[in-house]
């Protein structure tokens, strides 16, 4: 969990509010199934990378919502997605086994704590302002009420 949920309100500095606002946000959007992280097996840019998963999704992820952002190696030498997905259906193993083919390794995960991954993407998203990225399908939408923000918007 983001450590900054521990810190009283009134001593947040900015940076530490907007991961908890950002988390909070990526969580209202859609009810997140899996976590994922889709590694390259060659030293890829923050826009290649991006590339490549946006191309994935459409190519092989038809009507599964995602929100993902890009994180740099540990070992600095290129870069990796880390994602959301939901709507997905059983098809992990076929989808593990297609991006490995193509891409490389990948983890694809159950979510067991949804807070939990909506700080660590929110997180990234604060650290590094590199890319990242939401595509909400459908009902999904928040334009079509399918989210906690439509809700918010049609009170206020």
């Amino acid at each position: 969990m983001n450590k900054a949920r521990y810190i009283n309100a009134e001593f947040r500095n900015g940076t530490a509010q907007y991961q908890i606002d950002f988390s909070d946000w990526v969580q209202s959007t859609a009810p997140w199934e899996l976590f994922v992280t889709m590694t390259y097996c060659w030293s890829a840019s923050p826009q290649s990378a991006a590339r490549c998963f946006e191309r994935f999704m459409r190519q092989e992820m038809r009507g599964v919502s995602y929100f993902y952002v890009v994180e740099q190696n540990p070992d600095g030498g290129g870069y990796h997605v880390h994602g959301l997905w939901c709507d997905c259906g059983g098809r992990r193993t076929e989808i593990w086994k297609k991006w490995f083919e193509r891409y490389g390794i990948n983890r694809i995960e159950p979510i067991e704590s949804r807070l939990h991954v909506a700080d660590y993407c929110a997180k990234h998203v604060t650290k590094e302002t590199l890319h990242w990225n939401i595509r909400l399908l459908g009902n999904r939408h928040p334009l079509f009420g399918g989210s906690r923000c439509a809700d918010n918007r049609a009170q206020g």
